[in-house]
């Protein structure tokens, strides 16, 4: 049987996800991540306003590690559980080869994530503009920002997905999911050494707000974004996936 093309496959993809809302994922999680951090917002005394974004960073950093684990592990089960309930993987793979599926199906969920951090850098933005805060000498710590929780958004995708497409039933992924939002949040108390190890507290090796406590109060601050770090993850992360495409392939392959 004649294979199908990569730009249909997309499509198709894409034909299958219209009826699913899966926009409102995102767009839900979105909602009460402003929600949550709205109230830090707010409450800023002006005298906390210069330092206004990188308290802003900082927060998100948190409900981050908090919110985008269980986000991506609904999105790649919303995304999978289509095949897996329907049993049509092996169908699939008599017009399309299971790598380019997988990809396929990677690059769909991650457009969904994408939206996300891209609103949410926005946000921040936007909360500056409202509330007076003072604009840091350099404007890249946003562009980092973006990339950053991408990134390790992405890598989190990864896994979420390949458990997704090789588990019968999707509540063990959710599970996993939800384990990775508590390690990921907890793991910003533990030492560097040994967060560098757990992927989901990367989201706070990454940030470039922090915080520090001087007598009774607590003092803000931007801190240098590690780009050797982060080029080494990013290649961390594609070696990752192609592992992910690897056991998915020798799995379901037909």
């Amino acid at each position: 049987m004649k294979k199908t093309g990569l730009a249909s496959f997309a499509k198709a993809e894409t034909y299958k996800c219209r009826y699913r809302m899966l926009w409102a994922v995102p767009l839900g999680f979105l909602v009460i991540l402003l929600l949550w951090n709205g109230r830090t917002f707010t409450t800023l005394a002006p005298s906390e306003r210069p330092m206004g974004y990188a308290i802003a960073l900082y927060s998100l950093t948190l409900t981050n590690a908090i919110i985008i684990p269980i986000m991506v592990a609904v999105i790649a089960s919303r995304l999978c559980d289509m095949e897996i309930k329907g049993n049509t993987l092996k169908l699939l793979f008599t017009l399309e080869r299971p790598g380019t599926f997988y990809v396929i199906k990677y690059l769909c969920g991650l457009k969904y994530l994408v939206f996300f951090t891209a609103e949410e850098t926005l946000a921040i933005l936007l909360a500056g503009k409202i509330f007076d805060f003072t604009f840091p000498e350099s404007s890249s710590i946003f562009w980092f920002h973006f990339l950053s929780v991408t990134a390790v958004g992405a890598a989190i995708l990864g896994i979420q997905q390949l458990l997704s497409l090789l588990c019968d039933n999707q509540i063990l992924p959710l599970i996993v999911g939800l384990g990775g939002t508590f390690l990921g949040f907890f793991s910003m108390f533990f030492p560097k050494n040994i967060n560098m190890l757990i992927l989901w507290g990367y989201f706070g090796i990454f940030s470039q707000g922090a915080v520090t406590s001087q007598g009774d109060s607590w003092v803000y601050y931007y801190t240098d974004f590690p780009i050797e770090l982060f080029l080494g993850f990013l290649a961390a992360t594609l070696l990752l996936f192609l592992t992910e495409l690897y056991i998915f392939k020798k799995k379901r392959e037909v």
